[in-house]
């Protein structure tokens, strides 16, 4: 006949500080499949599958839900380790206590350990083996704070005017050829002739009127 294997809670470790809150404040009477969805936004099947199961192994509710002295004691950080240390020694055997004495520092060997002894995948005995380690370690300044939501300031919306663009000023009208533009910005060129006449000593009067006369003739010219 094939040894049965034994199966170790699996609770999730979210879970586990999640309902510890929630029974600080208010510890239920009843805990029931659709409360532990509520709390743990989960499914019902899967809280009555995969939840509550759990609940009663650990000894925080009894079979019929109901909460006693353990799960009065377990939400109190006084006395939480004490709880703790009751749960190792009811669910765990001694032979795993021996073995893995430090989970959170041989995790390994202890996932080894639940998956040798269970017969399960790697899955499931990772979730036994953080479990284990957070009751072996009975740490209640371990449970997670929830960070206050910082509320976001609407952002304004700055407006910066832009300066008036200035109108453009009118300026000439182009010139295709650009002749006359180059005609207004330089002045015409200016001809400087110099004329040295050399007249004789005997020359008489009459001969150095007749040579004006020539040059006047040559360089006025008369329409």
């Amino acid at each position: 006949m094939a040894e049965q294997k034994k199966s170790f809670p699996r609770l999730p470790i979210t879970h586990w500080w999640a309902l510890r809150k929630k029974f600080k404040q208010s510890i239920p009477g009843v805990v029931t499949d659709n409360y532990i969805a509520t709390v743990l936004t989960m499914k019902v099947d899967s809280a009555r599958a995969n939840i509550l199961p759990f609940l009663r192994q650990l000894g925080i509710i009894d079979d019929e839900g109901k909460t006693g002295e353990r799960a009065r004691l377990w939400r109190d950080d006084e006395h939480y380790p004490e709880v703790c240390k009751a749960i190792v020694t009811e669910v765990y055997p001694d032979e795993l206590l021996k073995a893995v004495p430090d989970p959170s520092k041989d995790r390994d060997k202890a996932v080894r350990w639940f998956a040798n002894h269970t017969g399960t995948g790697e899955g499931a005995a990772s979730q036994m083996a953080s479990l284990y380690a957070v009751l072996v370690e009975a740490d209640a300044s371990k449970q997670p704070e929830e960070r206050p939501k910082t509320e976001e300031k609407p952002k304004r919306e700055v407006k910066v005017a832009r300066p008036p663009v200035p109108a453009p000023v009118p300026g000439p009208a182009p010139n295709p050829s650009g002749r006359d533009h180059l005609r207004e910005r330089q002045p015409p060129p200016g001809i400087n002739i110099n004329l040295q006449v050399h007249i004789s000593a005997d020359a008489t009067a009459d001969q150095i009127d007749q040579i004006f006369a020539s040059m006047a003739k040559h360089l006025y010219p008369r329409d």
